[in-house]
């Protein structure tokens, strides 16, 4: 036995060494080579991994995007756009609601504090204060009841759909002779509504933006090519969906792109700047959360206060970890655990969504008063964030990325001629070095990547714009995509 070990480890020791001589000799580089590895051993483990062991997550997610890519994509969408209109009319009635109770009670407020000292007194004021606060309370719950209610059941109804609907197809793709008893649209339809044809779309602000885009080469030895662009508006509009006169939400171009690159390797993400606390009620954030109500159920992923909960508590136990690690912390009170959550400069938390019009993923990235200064420097916490979000982008597979130029997402006072371009200076350096960094270790991917700056900046400063970020990255092909709309 130890006789055939040996000849055994003897073959296996020329045969490497034959494999090693052979890679330095051929013109194929280390980086081919590993991805070759790569490729042939994921082949290999999963010629031999059972496919029994997926989850109801992953297997509903493959129904989805069989269906999405059949014939069954437009009735798909018209559910989910149906379900989406159920969602922004019952959000609409809560706010009436709310607006009515409000009205109501300020005019209540106003009646006895005219009257106090000759019908009301301090105390019956006070206590309609109470009352007020009481009742807003109780409608605010009752109408979240409402709304969570029907997600639930708009979610359970669609993805029975979906189940039975890819049943269908699997069945007759089996068995043709079953083709006559299968239809979509007869045996499992709903109460859905056609989507509208493209002259029927509104025509709002962002139609008409500012924007250009190039064609890149970027690279040591093996050059990638990238898309880049330069787009002047609001970074919520990548976001929310056009909507007609009646305010439904609409499937369109882009969300029927957004869906059907959902379950892939190209998948879109957007970096969000905001504020330091886990908050869907201020800031860009309160207006982030109500694109996500208008746009629907979420039918993939948990909701995004359900995301921003399971998010608190990961930071949480960082800190608690960071806490125990240090003797000399003391143990973190109950009053301590009452606070609001504070993240640091620089950090990300991660959103995904289903429902967006051209967003899969959102990073929002914390920033603080720092991002005012005009001499904010490469190592500035909110840089490293966007290192750090731009590598994580690329790891998983997304190609296309929307970045706030000036880390502003509107037009200030501060914001001088001089001020904006140092800063856009900076990120178009930064950003290109992040870029080779990602290239260097990921291999060829290519990006597209959107340089976003906010509305009220003038054209010539986005001709500045366009001309540094050419200079920059040296634009082999650059094409214009310049609105004529102002001209």
């Amino acid at each position: 036995m130890s006789s055939t070990s040996h000849h055994v480890e003897s073959f296996m020791t020329k045969w490497r060494v034959q494999l090693l001589n052979k890679m330095n000799q051929s013109t194929q580089n280390t980086a081919d080579y590993v991805s070759s590895w790569s490729n042939t051993f994921t082949q290999e483990h999963a010629s031999y991994s059972s496919a029994n062991d997926k989850s109801e997550e992953s297997v509903f997610s493959d129904m989805y995007h069989s269906l999405i890519h059949s014939a069954a994509l437009e009735t798909l969408l018209q559910l989910e756009n149906t379900y989406a209109m159920a969602m922004d009319d019952a959000a609409s009635k809560k706010e009436s609601a709310l607006k009515s109770m409000e009205e109501k009670h300020q005019q209540e407020m106003e009646d006895s504090i005219n009257n106090l000292g000759v019908v009301t007194t301090d105390k019956d004021v006070n206590d309609l204060a109470a009352r007020h606060c009481e009742d807003a309370q109780m409608l605010e719950t009752y109408w979240s009841s409402e709304l969570s209610q029907l997600q639930e059941m708009q979610k359970r109804e669609y993805r029975e759909w979906v189940t039975k609907v890819h049943e269908d197809m699997v069945r007759v793709s089996s068995d043709p002779s079953a083709l006559d008893s299968f239809s979509i649209g007869k045996n499992r339809s709903m109460s859905v509504q056609s989507i509208p044809m493209a002259n029927e779309f509104s025509t709002t602000e962002h139609d008409f933006r500012l924007e250009e885009s190039f064609t890149i080469l970027l690279g040591a030895q093996k050059k990638t090519t990238h898309n880049l662009r330069l787009i002047c508006g609001n970074v919520l509009d990548v976001c929310k969906h056009k909507t007609r006169p009646g305010g439904s939400v609409l499937s369109q171009p882009h969300r029927i792109q957004t869906a059907l690159s959902l379950y892939s390797e190209t998948l879109a993400g957007l970096i969000l700047l905001v504020e330091d606390r886990l908050n869907t009620y201020s800031g860009i954030m309160k207006y982030f959360a109500k694109i996500c109500q208008q746009s629907g159920t979420e039918f993939h992923f948990p909701d995004l206060d359900k995301q921003l909960c399971l998010i608190q508590q990961t930071f949480e136990r960082r800190d608690r970890s960071k806490s125990t690690a240090s003797s000399h912390q003391p143990l973190p009170s109950a009053d301590a655990a009452l606070r609001p959550l504070t993240l640091n400069t620089g950090d990300i938390y991660i959103t995904r969504h289903s429902n967006l019009a051209e967003v899969h993923v959102v990073f929002h990235l914390v920033v603080d008063e720092s991002v005012k200064s005009s001499t904010i420097s490469t190592r500035n916490p909110v840089i490293v964030g966007l290192r750090n979000a731009l590598h994580t982008a690329v790891r998983h597979s997304i190609t296309t990325i929307t970045i706030p130029l000036l880390l502003f997402h509107e037009m200030t006072e501060e914001m001088t001629v001089s001020w904006c371009m140092k800063r856009a200076e900076l990120m178009f350096k930064c950003v290109k070095g992040f870029m080779m960094e990602c290239s260097s270790w990921s291999g060829a991917e290519s990006l597209n990547l959107q340089f976003l700056v906010p509305k009220g900046i003038s054209e010539e400063m986005f001709t500045s714009f366009s001309h540094m970020l050419s200079s920059i990255f040296r634009v082999s092909t650059p094409l214009d995509l310049t609105s004529t709309a102002s001209r």
